[in-house]
C-alpha cells in the first residue's frame, strides 16, 4: 500500500494516509496571485510531477503554492 508522505519541520519524511492529509487546512490553500516568476530548471520525481499534472491547468502554480507553504513555516519556525 502507498501512503502519502509527509514533510516534518525537521525534515524528516513519514508515510501518512490520505484520511490524515485531508484534515489539514492547506487543502483549502488559496492559490496566491501570478507574480513575476523565475525561470528555473528543476528535477522532481516522475510520480511527483504526474501528480501535481493530473490536478488539472496550473499544475506549476500549485507546485509553487506548496513550496511557499513550506517556506513559510520554517521562517515561522526561525529556520528560514
Amino acid at each position: 500500500m502507498n501512503l502519502p508522505l509527509v514533510l516534518h519541520a525537521e525534515n524528516q519524511v513519514e508515510d501518512r494516509p490520505d484520511e490524515v492529509l485531508a484534515q489539514g487546512s492547506w487543502t483549502e490553500t488559496v492559490l496566491p496571485e501570478q507574480t513575476r516568476k523565475k525561470l528555473i530548471s528543476l528535477r522532481v520525481d516522475p510520480e511527483v510531477l504526474e501528480f501535481f499534472k493530473a490536478q488539472g491547468p496550473g499544475y506549476q502554480t500549485r507546485m509553487n503554492a506548496v513550496l511557499q507553504a513550506y517556506m513559510q513555516v520554517k521562517k515561522e519556525m526561525g529556520r528560514g
